[in-house]
């Protein structure tokens, strides 16, 4: 019998993919043996919720507990919104149990030539559900992940195949309920109506999700953009209480009851319901989302937009060295100020006299506007940047939204190169990044006062191509936007506390994440290093030793290469790395090498004026300072926190190790047999791409008897694992011991 286990740490919307079939013996160490992994679908890829409960016990969703019984291997879907479907045959099972073949069989023996024929034609119609079942919930998974990306005119088909399957699936199902209607026999006949009713409601949420598309398909022109979104968030109501109906009903069916041909079938459709229920109650909040951000009802909304330069990276995604001032207003962009000084217009004006961070005040002891954004978590660092927006005597703003070019970029490449001929310069995406550095030079060289004002010409131009691009590009920008909140180059904040709690719950909000196992979070300020994060690789090497006694020591090693050339203007400075890693509360430093000590006498002194920040005073209450290695450990936002710097110059290679044991053992083995659990969950920062890789070494006499990743490469080799992934979202991977 296969063990159910629940993740305490993986996002909610992952669960259901993260799957994979308990391990029956453990593999040789001279045969590496691949993990099985799924991948899970597109638009739930990297939301925030995390499930609060331990890892034993069942997969489950935590606002909807009863939703899953089973816990079997996911289909093979592929991320992303366009992911193929299935070629498996994963069907929805409408097969009977013992008793109801006895009654068939029965029924058979008392009506003759009659009711052979009657049972034969039971048998086709099963047969044909099976098959249309099959491709109706396949062409409903992945149109609702088509939808979930954003991805409206691929979907379009999708959605259409599903109703239609499900229709003709739905009739082949009443045929074999009224075959069946009669028939004596046990309990299991209830439980096939039961199959047939959970049909039924996924064929009227499949209808009712078409009709929802096609408002967003083809609205009429004259159709405001608001009204369309709401009128499909509204007409998604019914089609997630169906979905809710169709779980509801699935619980009372337990896959034993089934031929054992169809019991892993069965178990997988069971499965897949609530990812589907997730699926299309986020795409509620959306809805909601949108209307509120984009100022439904005749709503006025004043917005700070924050460019992160990722080439000069901050612990939220860059450099604040641009800010545009947006209303909107009904769905429509009204007005866009962008001060010609960026953001140092506003912090000539701040009222605010407080002392900057310590590894700040290597390059300003004065704390401003600019270096703001300190705080990994976004909700903490925007709060601080509207505390400096406001004591400028600026009308207040709505909320604060952190982009990278990358999102610009994203812009250009549907609506084509832009002009912006008060600066005599074409723009598109290959050449953004390094023409605004160009132009943004260029122009301090002219007035230093006004280096920022090219971004006043070119926000609203791009903004204004973007809004009218044919309709086609324009789900298809959604579709990447999609991906840009996966990977935080787009953040939000919000000054409204439910809109922001709404903000929370689909993953926007770029908050610093916890975990109740092992968690990693690598975390990047350039302070004095230029605009040189575009030229630095980093690969990260995360090695996790547990003992036989439980004790898990990991070692964290840092690589950095810095790939621009000497005296180049834009690359040829040396970076300079104020480097945080963020590990589980009380865990505990054993050493740390390689890493820079940078001579006091660099560091400024603040204004006679400036007084401590109370973010700053709590932040370093109780931190002290490893004197071998120049390690800061102090405790943040519910985690250890190892701070220390790491400089690389053109053409360099540099390396660096921390080594850390976890506040927490396992337990493994003992008088019953207990089983324990190892997971890491590892979050990316905004605005970086590093390469990475955790391999966890476990006793010998352990074994694994479940693991799983949302990492593509997961294999099991030598006495452990091994997860690599590029870091361009945050990534799991988790395991269940028992003693051999």
């Amino acid at each position: 019998m296969n063990r159910q286990y629940q993740h305490d740490d993986i996002p909610e919307e992952n669960i259901l993919d993260l799957r994979a079939r308990p391990s029956s013996t453990a593999a040789s160490p001279n045969q590496p043996k691949k993990v099985r992994h799924v991948d899970f679908l597109s638009l739930v890829e990297d939301s925030e919720q995390a499930v609060s409960k331990k890892f034993h016990g069942f997969f489950h969703r935590a606002a909807r507990p009863e939703a899953v019984k089973q816990m079997p291997p996911a289909p093979p879907f592929q991320s992303g919104a366009s992911a193929p479907l299935p070629k498996s045959g994963r069907v929805f099972s409408v097969a009977f149990g013992p008793a109801v073949r006895f009654a068939l069989v029965a029924l058979l023996l008392t009506a003759g030539v009659a009711g052979a024929r009657m049972i034969g034609n039971v048998q086709k119609a099963k047969g044909e559900v099976l098959g249309t079942s099959a491709q109706a919930l396949q062409q409903l998974v992945a149109a609702g992940a088509a939808a979930q990306g954003l991805q409206f005119g691929t979907s379009k088909d999708d959605l259409r195949a599903a109703h239609d399957a499900f229709t003709a699936a739905e009739q082949q199902l009443m045929n074999v309920a009224g075959a069946l209607k009669n028939v004596p026999g046990a309990g299991q006949v209830a439980r096939a109506q039961a199959l047939l009713q959970a049909g039924q409601a996924i064929t009227d949420a499949a209808t009712k999700l078409a009709t929802s598309a096609e408002v967003l398909i083809a609205p009429s022109p004259t159709t405001p953009l608001l009204a369309v979104v709401e009128q499909f968030r509204t007409s998604l109501g019914p089609a997630v209480a169906d979905l809710d109906r169709a779980a509801t009903l699935l619980q009372t069916v337990q896959a034993s009851d089934l031929p054992e041909a169809y019991q892993q079938t069965f178990a997988d459709i069971q499965s897949q319901l609530p990812s589907l229920q997730f699926q299309f109650d986020r795409l509620q909040h959306l809805g909601t989302f949108l209307n509120f951000f984009l100022g439904a009802e005749g709503a006025s909304h004043r917005y700070l937009f924050a460019f992160q330069n990722t080439n000069e990276l901050r612990p939220t995604g860059g450099f604040l060295g641009s800010l545009a001032i947006v209303d909107v207003v009904n769905g429509a962009i009204v007005k866009v100020e962008v001060p010609s000084g960026g953001v140092y217009d506003l912090s000539g004006q701040t009222a605010m006299r407080v002392i900057a961070p310590a590894p700040v005040q290597l390059v300003q002891a004065n704390w401003n506007l600019q270096d703001a954004n300190w705080f990994p978590d976004f909700a903490t660092s925007a709060k601080k940047v509207l505390q400096f927006y406001d004591s400028a005597g600026v009308p207040p703003v709505d909320g604060v939204v952190a982009m990278t070019p990358a999102v610009l970029q994203s812009f250009l490449a549907l609506t084509g190169p832009v002009e912006v001929p008060e600066v005599g310069e074409t723009f598109t995406a290959e050449n953004l990044t390094s023409k605004l550095q160009e132009v943004i030079k260029d122009a301090e060289k002219v007035d230093y006062s006004k280096p920022k004002l090219v971004m006043g010409y070119l926000t609203p131009k791009i903004l204004a191509r973007a809004l009218t691009l044919p309709q086609e590009q324009l789900w298809q920008l959604l579709g990447t936007m999609q991906q840009h909140l996966i990977s935080r180059d787009i953040q939000f904040y919000f000054t409204n506390a439910e809109q922001q709690q709404l903000t929370r719950d689909l993953g926007w909000a770029g908050e610093l994440r916890n975990s109740n196992k092992d968690f990693l979070a690598i975390n990047r300020a350039n302070l004095g290093g230029g605009k040189t994060d575009g030229v630095v690789e980093e690969v990260d090497s995360h090695d996790v030793t547990i003992a036989a006694d439980g004790t898990i020591t990991d070692t964290l090693t840092i690589i950095r290469k810095h790939n621009g050339i000497a005296r180049d203007a834009f690359t040829g400075d040396r970076n300079v790395a104020y480097i945080r890693v963020y590990v589980p509360q009380g865990s505990t430093f054993v050493n740390a090498t390689g890493f820079e000590k940078i001579d006091p006498k660099r560091f400024r002194a603040p204004s006679a004026d400036r007084t401590p920040d109370p973010d700053v005073v709590k932040l370093d209450a109780g931190a002290i300072t490893d004197e071998t290695s120049g390690t800061r450990i102090s405790t943040e936002a519910g985690h250890t926190v190892f701070g220390n710097w790491l400089g690389v110059g053109p053409g360099e290679v540099v390396k660096a190790t921390l080594t850390y044991t976890l506040p927490f053992k396992l337990n493994v083995g003992g008088l019953f047999g207990k089983t324990d659990t190892y997971s890491l969950l590892t979050q990316m920062q905004a605005g970086t791409r590093a390469g990475f890789s955790s391999v966890l070494h476990i006793p010998g006499a352990w074994q694994t008897t479940w693991q799983g990743s949302t990492s593509n490469v997961f294999v099991q080799e030598g006495d452990g694992y091994r997860m690599s992934a590029i870091m361009d979202r945050d990534q799991y991977y988790g395991l269940v011991f028992k003693n051999k």
